[in-house]
Formats: C-alpha cells, sequence, structure tokens
C-alpha cells in the first residue's frame, strides 16, 4: 500500500502559511467551500492545487499528518467556481435544485410558442451565474410539466 501517493515532502515541524486538515475544513468553510469527508482531503487538495506536506508525527501510531498551504484568493474562487458546476460536489447538488425550480418558474412564466429549451437555459444560467445547459431544461420539463410542452416554440 502507498503511504504517500502524492510523493509529499516530509518536513521535522508546521511552517506559518500552512494548515492541518481541521484548520483546512474550518478555514474553507469560512470561504462557502463545503467539504463533508476528512479522507478525501488530500484528494481534493490535489485536484484544486493546494500544497501538501508531510510532517513528523509524534509517537509511532498513526498516520503521518499532511498539513496544507493556505489558499489564495484566486484558488478559492476557482475552487467554488468548479463545485458550483459539478452536479455531484455539496454545493453542486444545492445549486441544481436552484437551477430546476428557477426552470419551472421560467417555463411557467412564458408565454405560449415563445421559448425554447435552449432559451430557458440561458436565462437560468445568466440568473443564477452557472452552466445550464438544454438537456438538463428537457429532463426537468419532461418530469414535471409533460402535459404542458406544446407551450415550447420547438418540440422534438
Amino acid at each position: 500500500m502507498d503511504h504517500n501517493p502524492y510523493n509529499l515532502k516530509t518536513i521535522d515541524e508546521k511552517p506559518s502559511g500552512y494548515l492541518d486538515a481541521n484548520e483546512l475544513i474550518n478555514f474553507l468553510g469560512k470561504n462557502k467551500i463545503p467539504i463533508k469527508r476528512m479522507d478525501n482531503l488530500p484528494r481534493f487538495a490535489n485536484q484544486n492545487n493546494i500544497e501538501m506536506k508531510k510532517i513528523l508525527r509524534d509517537g509511532s501510531g498513526g498516520s503521518v499528518p499532511t498539513i496544507y498551504k493556505i489558499p489564495n484568493s484566486t484558488q478559492i474562487s476557482k475552487i467554488l467556481d468548479n463545485m458550483k458546476n459539478n452536479n455531484n460536489s455539496i454545493l453542486g447538488k444545492e445549486i441544481l435544485k436552484k437551477k430546476k425550480e428557477k426552470i419551472l418558474e421560467v417555463f411557467d412564466k412564458a408565454e405560449d410558442r415563445k421559448e425554447t429549451r435552449t432559451s430557458i437555459a440561458d436565462k437560468v444560467a445568466k440568473s443564477l451565474g452557472v452552466n445550464c445547459n438544454r438537456k438538463l431544461v428537457r429532463a426537468v420539463l419532461d418530469a414535471k410539466r409533460s402535459s404542458k410542452l406544446e407551450k415550447l416554440k420547438k418540440i422534438s
């Protein structure tokens, strides 16, 4: 089993500007980036280009602690954008619920034969500031408003 999959450098003590796992989760939480699983923290840090190092542990039991460099504001904004547009992240799941509500709201307010799936997706993307596509619009409308689809400009 590989105990250092990211080839991290081991140092004697934690330097300033670095956080341990609990401190990083608290820091990310303050910046509106929710993280639930601590065991995925090294993978999360690796995928988001957060620098990591290992420090020598006290005693002989347990794993070697990993420390993380404090992410700067541009890294935080990139992480937020990625999480908002990923429907599998915690933040992405919340945004997906808002997208579905907004799709139904736009569809219900639309006049007959004025909107297409693409135009609804564009309005939702513009209002929420996240990606939205016509395939999501189709899935939501087929599930929730299937009897009223003739209201759309183009039906396929």
